[in-house]
């Protein structure tokens, strides 16, 4: 079950979406000058607004909020695959691709505890297994991976990008 402090957003409300990106900027805005970071998303810094290239009908997304209503974290995972975000580093999608998704982002704005990281991962692995997904691809940092070892990832490959390293990883769900 989603954790009560976790809803799903509902990515055709304009207000909501717009909360939902304004947050995800904020998270990232420390990375603004990683290359590689800044041409794999779709970054609007007049607005402070940041979103990913995979069509938000394709996603399906998580937000936890503050008391205010303000997204404090979130977590964006693709559903069908049509559009791969790893692949723009180089790494091919999963066969057969039943039961498979991808994590396009997974963001805090302000840090969260290893134990309510853990309940709203547990609660979102449940949530996409009810709807018939077991496994997850993602790409990540070298110095995030150890998170995702922790919920159980693999690496399956690295890549070196302009100087930057890219993991990318299989997580059962």
């Amino acid at each position: 079950m989603i954790p009560e402090s976790v809803q799903r957003l509902d990515p055709s409300d304009a207000t909501e979406r717009a909360r939902y990106e304004r947050a995800f900027y904020a998270a990232f805005r420390r990375t603004s000058a990683n290359r590689l970071v800044r041409s794999l998303w779709l970054w609007d810094d007049e607005r402070e607004r940041l979103a990913v290239r995979v069509p938000y009908e394709d996603q399906r997304i998580y937000v936890q909020r503050a008391d205010s209503g303000d997204v404090n974290a979130g977590l964006a995972f693709n559903l069908l695959l049509r559009s791969f975000q790893s692949a723009a580093y180089g790494f091919a999608p999963p066969e057969p691709l039943a039961g498979c998704g991808e994590f396009l982002t997974f963001f805090s704005v302000k840090p969260l505890c290893l134990a309510s990281l853990l309940r709203l991962c547990a609660g979102v692995f449940e949530d996409l297994r009810r709807g018939g997904f077991h496994t997850s691809y993602g790409t990540t940092a070298p110095r995030v991976m150890p998170l995702y070892r922790r919920l159980g990832a693999e690496v399956l490959a690295t890549r070196e990008i302009n100087g930057e390293f890219r993991h990318f990883f299989r997580l059962p769900l």
